[in-house]
């Protein structure tokens, strides 16, 4: 006999409480602040409430629920993820899956409403997921200097694997030897590497002058010199962030180059188009989870556009061999 849709929906969240029940306990054991430490076990106790709430709805429909396992692979997933990208980008990954829950609850208690045995406890358990997003935006708003550090690593990196890919894929169509590739790819990145840093540099200072400016207005007003540290972290700021910048450029920029040193031409071409685009991928996903954006529709737009800047540079410089008889070496 086939499940009614609400049943079938009810299965869906006993199993997602669980998964989460597991989840936030065993990453309770895993991290060392103690006050997000005990978050993580105080959210692991709701999901178990909620999780016996959905129990015993379906235990009266007649559902065998000990055959319904948790998403262990998620479980699973979702640590491996913690140790790749660090604590801080897995909180907004948890913070984005707790807004999905809400909306999912949301949606269910809309069609529900008149059901005051399901209505009642769910707009409870919609408070509670409400306070579980709270406690991650919390936590990773604690962390939003790190976070935006690491973003800007991210975009200096991404800067350096289109645009370097991009001339590498236009020499590509004109110069036959590989190491001459590699060598003005080289010089394109180290261009491309300066030239970040130098805009990255004038930016940076701009903004920590601002800083300064207002910190200087605020102590003259309040008339108490308390900001002398904070203004010199603020001098320091711009050409941290040039190094920062010109480093993952340069990070970003050796991804694609590599494959020159050691393949031919053609074959060179190809690795660097899927080296570029995995990474593409990879720091774009990242990027999305900081930002709360669609994991994979950002990853996927960032590898496409990657490869259609590959695409056009290499069908104009094989336009210029092919019409013009341009080959340099």
């Amino acid at each position: 006999m086939a499940e009614s849709p609400d049943l079938s929906d009810q299965v869906v969240f006993y199993r997602n409480e669980i998964t989460d029940m597991i989840f936030y306990d065993k990453l309770s054991r895993r991290v060392k602040d103690d006050s997000f430490r005990n978050s993580l076990i105080r959210l692991s106790e709701t999901e178990k409430s909620h999780s016996n709430f959905w129990k015993q709805r379906l235990e009266k429909s007649g559902i065998k629920v000990d055959e319904i396992r948790p998403k262990f692979g998620r479980i699973r997933g979702l640590l491996v993820i913690r140790r790749l990208i660090g604590n801080y980008l897995s909180i907004k990954l948890l913070e984005h899956s707790e807004i999905d829950s809400i909306l999912q609850y949301n949606k269910f208690l809309e069609d529900n409403r008149s059901d005051a045995e399901i209505s009642n406890p769910l707009q409870k358990i919609i408070l509670d997921e409400i306070e579980h997003e709270e406690v991650f935006s919390k936590k990773a708003g604690d962390e939003d200097i790190l976070i935006q550090k690491n973003r800007d690593l991210i975009y200096g990196m991404s800067d350096g694997l289109v645009e370097v890919l991009a001339s590498l894929a236009g020499l590509s169509g004109i110069i036959s030897d590989h190491f001459y590739i590699a060598l003005g790819g080289t010089v394109v990145g180290i261009g491309g590497a300066i030239s970040m840093a130098l805009g990255a540099y004038l930016s940076q200072k701009s903004e920590s002058e601002y800083k300064i400016n207002e910190l200087t207005k605020k102590s003259i007003l309040e008339r108490k010199i308390r900001y002398g540290k904070k203004m010199e972290q603020y001098k320091g700021e711009s050409k941290k962030s040039a190094l920062n910048v010109g480093m993952s450029y340069v990070l970003g920029a050796v991804i694609p180059i590599i494959p020159f040193i050691f393949l031919p031409r053609i074959e060179a071409l190809i690795v660097a188009v899927i080296l570029v685009a995995a990474s593409q991928g990879f720091s774009n996903m990242i990027v999305a989870i900081t930002m709360g954006l669609r994991i994979l529709r950002t990853s996927m737009q960032a590898m496409s556009l990657s490869l259609i800047a590959a695409a056009a540079t290499f069908s104009v410089s094989y336009f210029f061999h092919i019409f013009f008889h341009i080959t340099l070496i």
